[in-house]
Parts: structure tokens; sequence; C-alpha cells
């Protein structure tokens, strides 16, 4: 085992070989979840595996098109089929995960058309109030306070939450989205730990 492997297997996180994202696993089941009674083990994944690598796509400016998911294992946990099995069970992963991020998306979209309708309201209200201490007769310090600032504020409030919800909120979801389907189609490869990360696919 190299040292770069060795210490990406001792912290649990993923490294990047290139383009490919290499994960380091015990045993194949780390891929998807981590064993309560493992957390006490020295050299325990903190994550499953496929989070990790959902984390470190997301701190990529791009997902380059050649990237691949390499697995790297302990060879005695390699079996003929276990590159399709990981990679069959990646993808169910990415479904699910899609399906959960895409809800989300959906809800802050609602919950931003719901509070469009009392924004509304509440910026009307503080726009009328804050026009009316702006008249002639209102003493200026009143002008300051209330008709330049805490009614205009008042007023402001009331969009900025929805429209944080309907244009910004879902940024990081969308783009998470994206991350996920990217991960659905990439070629996953399955390597004994220690085993150099060759650049021309040896798994699926």
């Amino acid at each position: 085992m190299n040292d770069a492997e060795s210490a990406a297997r001792t912290t649990g996180r993923t490294r990047r070989v290139g383009e490919d994202v290499v994960v380091a696993l015990h045993r194949p089941a780390e891929l998807l979840s981590v064993a309560p009674e493992a957390m006490l083990e020295r050299d325990a994944r903190l994550e499953p595996g496929a989070d990790e690598i959902v984390n470190e796509l997301l701190g990529r400016s791009r997902v380059q098109r050649r990237a691949r998911i390499v697995l790297s294992l302990p060879a005695e946990q390699i079996t003929h089929d276990t590159a399709e099995t990981l990679h069959v069970a990646l993808r169910r992963y990415c479904e699910a995960r899609l399906a959960r991020v895409q809800r989300e998306i959906d809800v802050a979209w609602r919950q931003g058309l719901r509070s469009l309708g009392t924004g509304s309201i509440l910026f009307l209200v503080g726009l009328l109030l804050s026009t009316g201490f702006l008249e002639p007769d209102v003493p200026t310090f009143w002008q300051d306070l209330l008709g330049n600032g805490v009614f205009l504020v008042i007023g402001w409030v009331g969009l900025w939450y929805p429209l944080d919800l309907l244009f910004f909120a879902r940024q990081p979801l969308k783009r998470e989205a994206l991350i996920v389907e990217a991960i659905s189609r990439m070629p996953l490869v399955v390597q004994p730990a220690g085993s150099p990360s060759a650049r021309k696919p040896d798994g699926l």
C-alpha cells in the first residue's frame, strides 16, 4: 500500500488521482453504509464511501468527462462480480439521493410561492408606512428613523425571504442533483488496495 492510499484509508477520505475519485474501502458494504461497531475501530470510515464521492465532486469546479470512480479494496474482499454489484448499488444510491434532492428543490419552490403572498403584503405595508413618514410635516428625526429606516427595511425583508427561496436557496440543491446524475453515469473500477490507478478502465 502506498503512502497516499494509506493516508486515505486511515482518515476515511477520498483522494483525487488525476481526474479520478479514488475511495479506499475496508469492505464492499462501506460504499453505502458504516456499521456502528466499526466506529470503534482505529481505521474505521466515518461516513459511507458514496457520500464522500458526492462531497468530493461537489468541491470541484466541474466533473471531467473521463473521470472514474475507483474503489480500492483488500484483495480478499474482491470477487469476480464485485465491480458489477457495487456499480449497481451506486446507481441505486444515486437514484434515491436524486429523488430526495428533487423533493427538497420542490419543497423550497412551494415554500417560496407560499411566502411570496405574505411577503408581498408585508412589502406593501412597509412601503406605505415608509411613505407616510416621509411627508413634509413629519419631523426629520422620524423621517430618517421610520420613513427611510425601519419601515423601509421591513418592506424589503418581506420580499427577500420568498425571493431567496425561489432564486438562490435552490441553487446548491440543483448543483447537487447535477453531480449525482454525473456520478450515476461515471464508470466504476474496483482494484486491489495498493495497486496503481491505471488510466484504462478495468471495471465497469
